[in-house]
C-alpha cells in the first residue's frame, strides 16, 4: 500500500494518470466509433430494452442520432482537453455526463456490457482529486490513485468469489472452464477454444490460475513490487479470453491499467 496517500510525495502521479487516462480513452472512442454508431443507428433499444437507469435512480433518455454524434465528440474534445489541463476539472465533469449518454444506448454491444463500468468510477475519483490541475513535478497525495487500484482490486476479487458461489472449489477441476470453451466454440467458431477444451488437464491448470489470480489480485494494494507481475498476468488473461471466447475487456480496462504506470510515466517525463 502506498504511504503517501494524504501527505504529498514524490511526483505527481494522479495528473500524469489523468493524462493516459483521458489519451487512452480517447484513441478508443476514435477506432471504435464507427462501429458504435453503426449499432446505435439500429435502435438496439426495440430489441434489448432501455438500457439499466444510472445508481438503479436515473433513467438516461433515447437520444436521436445526431445526439449521439454530439455526445461523442463532446466526449472526445472534453477528455483531450482534460489531457492537455485546460479547466481540468471542468472538462472531467463533462466528460462522466457525456459517457452516459454515449455508452448507455450502446451497452448491449458485447465489448461495452460491463467492460465500461470503472470508466465513470475513474472519472468520478479524478473529479474530487486535488491534484488534476497541478504540475507533474509538484508532489501530490495518491489517495485517487490507490482508490483506483481498490476499484480494479474488487473487479478481480468480486469475479473469483462469483466462481466460488456457482461452483464451490469443483471450479478447479477444470470441467467449467472446459465447458466454457466448448460453449464458445460452438457460438462462435473459437478454433482455439475447441483446441483448449480438449485437453481436461490444461483447463484445469488454467482455471486453478484463473482462480487464484483473482482471489490474489489484492496482495497489489500491499506489495506494489508485485504490481507488474500481477498486470502482465491480467493483460495476458485478457488477451486469452479474446482469442478464445471474444470476450474484449481490455479495449476499455486498459485506459484504467494506466494507473500501474503513472508514476514511472510521470518520473521519466519530469526528468526529461
Amino acid at each position: 500500500m502506498p504511504t503517501q496517500l494524504f501527505i504529498p510525495g514524490g511526483v505527481n502521479q494522479v495528473r500524469m494518470f489523468l493524462i493516459l487516462f483521458c489519451l487512452t480513452l480517447a484513441l478508443q472512442l476514435i477506432r471504435n466509433f464507427g462501429d458504435q454508431f453503426n449499432f446505435f443507428k439500429t435502435s438496439p433499444a426495440k430489441i434489448y430494452g432501455d438500457s439499466p437507469a444510472v445508481l438503479g435512480l436515473f433513467r438516461i433518455p433515447r437520444i436521436s442520432s445526431g445526439s449521439f454524434i454530439l455526445a461523442g465528440v463532446v466526449l472526445f474534445l472534453s477528455l483531450l482537453a482534460a489531457a492537455l489541463g485546460v479547466i481540468p476539472r471542468v472538462s472531467v465533469a463533462v466528460a462522466l455526463v457525456c459517457y452516459f449518454f454515449y455508452f448507455s444506448p450502446i451497452i448491449s454491444i458485447s465489448y461495452v456490457n460491463r467492460k465500461t463500468n470503472l470508466i465513470p468510477i475513474a472519472l468520478m475519483i479524478l473529479l474530487f482529486s486535488p491534484s488534476i490541475a497541478r504540475p507533474l513535478s509538484e508532489p501530490t497525495p495518491e489517495w485517487p490513485l490507490v482508490l483506483i487500484k481498490i476499484c480494479i482490486v474488487q473487479m478481480y476479487l468480486s469475479a473469483g468469489i462469483q466462481k466460488l458461489r456457482r461452483c464451490g472449489l469443483k471450479w478447479t477441476d477444470g470441467t467449467f472452464l472446459r465447458d466454457y470453451f466448448l460453449n464458445h466454440y460452438l457460438w462462435g467458431d473459437m478454433s482455439a477454444a475447441m483446441r483448449l477444451a480438449q485437453n481436461l488437464t490444461l483447463c484445469r491448470v488454467l482455471s486453478i490460475l484463473v482462480l487464484a489470480f483473482e482471489l490474489t489480485f489484492w496482495i497489489i494494494l500491499f506489495v506494489p513490487a508485485l504490481a507488474y507481475v500481477y498486470v502482465v498476468s491480467g493483460i495476458l488473461f485478457h488477451l486469452g479470453t479474446w482469442f478464445t471466447m471474444r470476450i474484449n475487456y481490455m479495449k476499455y480496462l486498459m485506459p484504467v491499467y494506466t494507473v500501474f504506470i503513472a508514476d514511472v510515466a510521470c518520473r521519466w517525463l519530469v526528468n526529461r
